[in-house]
């Protein structure tokens, strides 16, 4: 038995290969230290390889990506929100100094700007009107 392991040791330690050039063979402590070393490379790798495909392993590591994805959206929704939002501020900033200045040329006798106030005036009146005949309507 210790003849037929040391020819698959040689052959695939390379102990042969040592013989045929010329150089000195393995001494069996040599050839043992050689196997110790593959066996803790191959547990090594064995070891690594489980933990691979391990479904907790696996389920951690989809976990911790879709978690990565998310933040990441939500930095993208927070950023578009925030821009969307100072859009928003200055439309209202500009449509407010357009009332303005439309007020005051309606209080100096601009009758384009008092037509355009009483329009407003009566788009406002009939939107609060609908709001209050719909909240009746919804009641009953």
């Amino acid at each position: 038995m210790t003849s037929g392991s040391q020819t698959g040791v040689s052959d695939a330690g390379g102990a042969g290969g040592a013989e045929e050039t010329g150089a000195e063979p393995l001494s069996p402590e040599q050839i043992e230290e050689r196997l110790r070393a593959q066996r803790v490379a191959l547990a090594a790798s064995v070891d690594e390889f489980a933990a691979r495909v391990d479904p907790r392993t696996q389920a951690r590591e989809a976990g911790e990506h879709l978690r990565e994805q998310a933040t990441a959206r939500a930095d993208r929704l927070r950023e578009q929100a925030a821009a969307g939002a100072g859009r928003l501020r200055e439309e209202a900033r500009r449509l407010a100094d357009q009332a303005e200045q439309t007020w005051e040329r309606a209080r100096q006798g601009d009758a384009e700007a008092t037509s355009t106030l009483t329009k407003a005036a009566a788009v406002a009146g009939g939107v609060v009107t609908a709001g209050i005949l719909l909240a009746r309507f919804s009641r009953r």
